[in-house]
């Protein structure tokens, strides 16, 4: 097992595919009728867990790019000397860079969690003990389940209900709400839904890998696609009956309508909300809760398996660079010696040759070159 510039180069391959394959499918509702919530769920998680782990295996075999793609991780790869004293490629500066900006997005995320906790617990009202609140949470507990409090806030400036907090879930809503009992019940049922199936705790898992990859562009799109992709998991337990289906419909459109009078001053960290204010995606909600029956099994199982292959076949190969010496370059003679050049041997009895960590290429004979050292992997190294 092994991290490199070649595995991480492999990985955001895949990983980005998968991604792309999962926003072909979220664009319309169809797509995501067809192939179902779930699928595209399963895709993106396997998306962020390739991200999370890009390593290399012993199993894993090398595909060899050409002359001019080598040219990519020959470049990051190669060691460059300053003021005569250290030398250093732009993938070791690249490293630095990227765990110093972890630190720092750390820090934002903790400092931006307590700012919001701070905001809630000051301008916030603590309403848990008023009885239209008090009864429907606890009829909304007993259905899941739970024996325990949520605390109940109403704070304004925010646009919908919304429960905050991964440790100590507190329950938001807007003030001067004008919801009814029936609402309130809905509303209690989808965001302790959100606690009851640890859709918090997906969410913090997202934010770290945010945190992790805070150089992807595409981060803002994945954080949105997965919220939406939670939002409607819990819409689905609104489907026990058409009735019951038509009023929670009603009642996210009473929230969309008291939204669109509302600015929210809270990030979007540690919150997962009931309404989600871009129209597109409460439109695809929409579809999704009265269209259940358009799922193309065959459909999902192909996009499912092409996802998976994609998945496992990004650790059984990995894309790696030709090395040209730079001897060669100018015309100069060399030679590999023990000092500057070893073999890996290939399950195939062939051997790949290496000049300054560099591949050089694939020979079936170690003939004339007895003084290289040998390894069957590469964390044989010393």
């Amino acid at each position: 097992m092994r991290w490199a510039f070649e595995s991480m180069m492999t990985t955001l391959l895949a990983s980005f595919s998968l991604f792309l394959i999962a926003c072909i499918l979220f664009t319309k509702s169809n797509r995501i009728l067809a192939v179902g919530y779930r699928t595209l769920t399963f895709i993106c998680i396997l998306s962020v867990v390739r991200l999370i782990l890009p390593i290399e295996f012993n199993f894993g075999h090398n595909i060899h790019l050409n002359r001019i793609l080598s040219m990519i991780p020959v470049f990051f790869r190669k060691k460059h000397r300053f003021f005569n004293f250290f030398s250093v490629s732009l993938w070791g500066i690249g490293v630095i860079i990227w765990i110093i900006g972890i630190i720092i997005h750390l820090h934002k995320y903790i400092k931006t969690y307590r700012k919001d906790k701070f905001l809630i617990q000051t301008f916030g009202i603590l309403v848990s003990n008023e009885s239209k609140y008090r009864t429907a949470l606890s009829s909304v507990c007993s259905e899941y389940g739970l024996n325990r409090n949520f605390r109940i806030y109403e704070i304004s400036g925010i646009c919908s209900p919304m429960i905050f907090s991964l440790f100590d879930p507190i329950i938001i809503f807007p003030a001067n709400n004008h919801y009814t009992d029936k609402e309130i019940i809905f509303i209690f049922r989808h965001e302790i839904g959100h606690f009851f199936h640890h859709h918090l705790l997906y969410q913090f898992f997202v934010h770290i890998f945010v945190i992790i990859y805070w150089w992807n562009p595409l981060n803002h799109y994945i954080q949105e696609q997965i919220d939406a992709l939670l939002e409607m998991s819990i819409d689905h337990i609104f489907l026990s009956s058409v009735n019951e289906t038509k009023a929670y419909l009603n009642c996210l459109l009473n929230i969309k309508k008291q939204a669109m009078q509302k600015i929210t001053f809270c990030s979007s960290n540690s919150f997962l909300s009931l309404n989600n204010v871009r129209e597109s995606i409460l439109e695809k909600r929409f579809q999704v809760l009265t269209h259940t029956s358009q799922k193309h099994y065959f459909f999902s199982a192909f996009v499912s398996i092409v996802s998976i292959s994609i998945f496992i076949l990004s650790y059984c190969f990995t894309f790696r660079g030709v090395g040209i010496p730079a001897e060669a370059k100018s015309g100069e003679v060399f030679s590999l010696t023990q000092e500057n050049s070893y073999a890996i041997v290939n399950e195939n009895g062939t051997y790949d040759l290496y000049l300054h960590d560099q591949y050089i290429e694939t020979v079936n004979s170690l003939k004339g070159y007895d003084l290289i050292p040998i390894y069957t992997t590469k964390e044989d190294i010393p």
